[in-house]
């Protein structure tokens, strides 16, 4: 078995009506805020310590970048923001994320509490089970997940924390349309102005 790889398979992929798997421009910074919020909020951590922070995916990835961020510098929005580009995460791909992610906060007790990159962990878990949805070849994609996290983390790393991500939601991975549809309008003042609908509406008048 290929070492980028874990040592369990993944439920049948979803059969959205969507294509996820066509890139675009970068993830919007609204809904990038949504996800580095909705990630946070999980559960309760220290903030990272100033050698995680150095990282260089913990900063703006350019003056563009910097410019438009308004959440203080806040490193999980850097990372997040570079990690989307770097792994070529779509907008609904985020969004289906963010989805796993609120399934996890519903499994923790309210007081629970993490290590100063939890944030983190949590966050590429749940992109990384996205992408193997949307990938037809998923080899490697550990492999890959761990180089553009600039050496933060080891492929090791990666395997354990998607089987703690795994387990702790059970593998309650499927999500319909209507999920996504019902996640996107449950946050419209938050993502004001991006049209992430746009792509499921086009897709079904198309399939129609």
């Amino acid at each position: 078995m290929d070492s980028s790889s874990s040592d369990f398979d993944l439920p049948e992929k979803m059969s959205l009506s969507i294509d996820l798997s066509v890139g675009g421009s970068p993830c919007p910074e609204a809904l990038l805020s949504l996800a580095a919020g909705s990630v946070l909020s999980v559960l309760q951590c220290p903030p990272p310590p100033p050698v995680f922070r150095a990282n260089s995916l913990l900063h703006p990835s350019s003056p563009a970048a910097a410019a438009a961020t308004t959440t203080g510098g806040e490193p999980l929005m850097h990372f997040l923001r570079n990690i989307c580009v770097k792994a070529a995460v779509t907008e609904l791909a985020l969004v289906i994320s963010l989805i796993y992610v609120d399934r996890l906060k519903k499994v923790l007790a309210n007081m629970a509490r993490g290590d100063p990159d939890t944030p983190f962990k949590i966050i590429l878990s749940a992109l990384l089970v996205v992408k193997k949805f949307i990938e037809e070849d998923c080899v490697g994609l550990n492999r890959m997940f761990s180089n553009i996290t600039d050496g933060l983390y080891s492929i090791h790393d990666i395997n354990t924390m998607e089987r703690s991500f795994l387990g702790l939601l059970k593998f309650s991975l499927y999500v319909t349309d209507q999920d996504v549809i019902d996640f996107i309008q449950s946050h419209q003042r938050e993502l004001q102005g991006v049209d992430i609908l746009k792509a499921l509406s086009n897709k079904s008048a198309t399939a129609a």
